[in-house]
């Protein structure tokens, strides 16, 4: 972050993290957050239905707790050492955040814990939602939260499973000013990513769509990082969902995800809505993060051998999605999805093809079970 914008504006951001039995990477990547070059923001920890998962959280919050996690030496500066603890916190379940006054709350937790937080007397916020919300619902819980409060600027939608260059915050921060003082109505900005585990890789640098054939693919995936994508005119159709950083203005106006998704294409909804309200998207290739990628659904590993719940979202995703925006090109999806349960019945996946003719049929849900 320039000195010269720092002394002039200090926006407020609030980043909300999904936690669905991650402890591991979310403390990774709160500790991640505390190395920032830019200071002016609130963690917001959303618990998705895993108080267990939580409360390690909090333990490690407190100082009674330690959490081990091994990145790669590359990039081991990014969350390494550990950050001072106690981090003072104040919890919320999630109803809370809706009808009670926060700032009554916050106050009177202020003896919670010995508070060591910097610009904020709580540097962390903790959402739990005592029912499986999803994906998208918790993410709404969390943008709730900052709206609510009343001084938010931005919201930055960051996957738990990332570590962060330093300037990673400050580098979406200056891309915003810069979109800004150009008149350009942007309302989400997407980070370049790189693969955790092999940081030299593109992970995405935004997602591309074909509405024809439902084909969607990550721009860069794989390719080796030599800065080929470092500009401000790189094309793509989303921003991928890893880091969403959004204006406030945008979300006031588009309004929060759809969570009848659950998880998948909730952000690709996000931008069919908002480019319906003149919104478009934009890019800092100066905003590096490392992506772990597939964590809690699985998505690196074989398609046999992906968790059915995950899948069932992502079929039912593909189907609400064109239904909604693309109703006279609803074949597409019905043929992929079927030459999908075909292949996977080839290779002896029966339950897959089972679930997608579900789909197909009409299944509006999805279980765990």
């Amino acid at each position: 972050m320039t000195q010269q914008r720092q002394a002039m504006e200090q926006p407020k951001i609030y980043i909300v993290l999904v936690n669905f039995n991650g402890h591991e990477n979310t403390v990774e990547t709160i500790e991640s957050l505390a190395k920032q070059s830019f200071t002016n923001f609130q963690i917001v920890v959303v618990d998705n239905n895993t108080p267990a998962s939580l409360q390690i959280i909090k333990n490690w919050a407190e100082g009674k707790q330690t959490i081990d996690f091994n990145p790669p030496k590359e990039i081991k500066e990014f969350s390494f050492p550990s950050c001072n603890k106690p981090i003072a916190y104040v919890e919320y379940e999630i109803h809370e955040t809706g009808i009670v006054n926060i700032l009554e709350k916050e106050k009177a937790a202020e003896e919670q814990i010995a508070p060591d937080a910097g610009n904020f007397r709580y540097p962390l916020i903790f959402i739990q939602a005592r029912t499986d919300i999803g994906f998208a619902g918790s993410n709404n819980a969390g943008a709730k939260y900052a709206l609510r409060k009343g001084d938010v600027d931005f919201i930055w939608l960051l996957n738990n499973d990332t570590t962060l260059h330093y300037d990673a915050l400050s580098a979406l921060i200056d891309q915003a000013s810069a979109y800004a003082a150009r008149s350009e109505k942007v309302g989400i900005i997407g980070s370049k990513l790189l693969w955790y585990r092999w940081p030299d890789k593109i992970n995405a640098i935004g997602g591309m769509f074909n509405k024809w054939n439902t084909w969607s693919y990550h721009l860069g995936l794989k390719e080796i990082d030599t800065g080929q994508y470092d500009n401000d005119d790189v094309k793509f159709d989303y921003v991928y969902g890893a880091s969403l950083f959004i204006r406030k203005e945008f979300l006031e106006d588009v309004g929060l995800m759809n969570d009848v998704y659950y998880a998948y294409f909730e952000e690709m909804d996000w931008e069919v809505r908002g480019a319906l309200k003149g919104w478009k998207h934009g890019y800092s290739y100066k905003s590096i993060i490392y992506h772990k990628q597939g964590v809690t659904t699985g998505k690196e590993i074989k398609s046999k051998q992906r968790p059915l719940f995950f899948m069932c979202c992502k079929y039912r995703g593909w189907m609400l999605f064109y239904q909604l925006y693309y109703p006279y090109l609803i074949f597409a999806p019905i043929i992929r999805l079927s030459l999908k349960a075909i292949k996977n019945l080839t290779e002896g996946n029966s339950k897959e093809s089972v679930l997608i003719l579900k789909i197909l049929l009409g299944k509006r849900t999805c279980s765990r079970d």
